[in-house]
């Protein structure tokens, strides 16, 4: 069970991260810093990136551990120039709305192995594996990964999110007009006007279990939906799905250790 000395020290940290979210905030930029995104396509577009941190089914006495992969893919053959897969620490409890402040270092470590290693591979563009303004305060891990680190991102879910700001839109509900609808994106826009991303059918074709792209930084939403589209040859964009395989094999690793 846990005690009122831990109820008050995650709210006092939920608190504080809060505050830190919304002076982050303040730098992120909406609108496309991407100069290769024209109407024709992606002119100029080179390297696109991708990030996805997974984790073992147990926890170890000296605290949580996860796997960080990072691939950089070419564009637009979307074949792999870069990969780096590594056991990270995570020290920073998980709340609820602030999953980049336990992730953030874990994806600082992978981005600095690559300037280390091959800077001239560094992505002109990131997916993660995870949220952007698809989020209660518009500013998911796709967003602070982007702010923190000054590269353009877009968030890409496997899973839908709820926000009490979309009330009536649930992941059922979703998958049921995809197939029945024969749609093939969905703005989620809230009760108050928000636009906070789009469900998705991968490649720009119809499917029952959509994913859900969002701003990050640097990239608006449309263009964010197009480089998304053009990067998917499955569900999951390549660049994701290259660094989530990479990450599963190695947690497989970990568990039977």
């Amino acid at each position: 069970m846990v005690g009122h000395e831990d109820n008050n020290d995650t709210k006092e940290l939920a608190q504080k991260w809060a505050l830190e979210q919304a002076e982050l905030r303040k730098r992120r930029v909406e609108a496309d810093r991407l100069d290769f995104a024209t109407d024709e396509g992606f002119v100029g577009l080179e390297r696109v990136g991708g990030v996805d941190i997974s984790y073992p089914r147990y926890s170890s006495s000296d605290g949580d551990r996860a796997v960080a992969a990072l691939t950089v893919l070419a564009y637009p053959s979307l074949s792999v120039l870069y990969e780096v897969c590594e056991e990270v620490p995570i020290d920073v409890p998980y709340i609820a709305g602030f999953l980049a402040f336990r992730e953030m270092a874990a994806y600082r470590q992978v981005f600095g192995r690559l300037q280390r290693e091959r800077p001239q591979l560094m992505p002109q563009v990131v997916l993660v594996d995870g949220n952007g303004t698809l989020h209660p305060r518009r500013f998911g891990s796709a967003c602070q990964l982007g702010v923190e680190l000054d590269v353009p991102t877009i968030g890409v879910a496997k899973n839908y999110l709820h926000i009490d700001d979309l009330a009536g839109i649930d992941a059922r509900g979703l998958k049921r007009a995809f197939c029945a609808q024969n749609v093939c994106a969905q703005e989620l826009v809230g009760t108050s006007g928000t636009s906070y991303g789009m469900a998705v059918a991968p490649g720009g074709g119809t499917a029952t279990n959509p994913i859900f792209v969002s701003s990050g930084h640097c990239v608006s939403l449309r263009t964010a939906v197009k480089l998304v589209r053009a990067c998917s040859l499955h569900r999951v964009p390549e660049p994701i799905r290259v660094a989530d395989l990479q990450s599963r094999a190695l947690v497989r690793r970990m568990e039977q250790q």
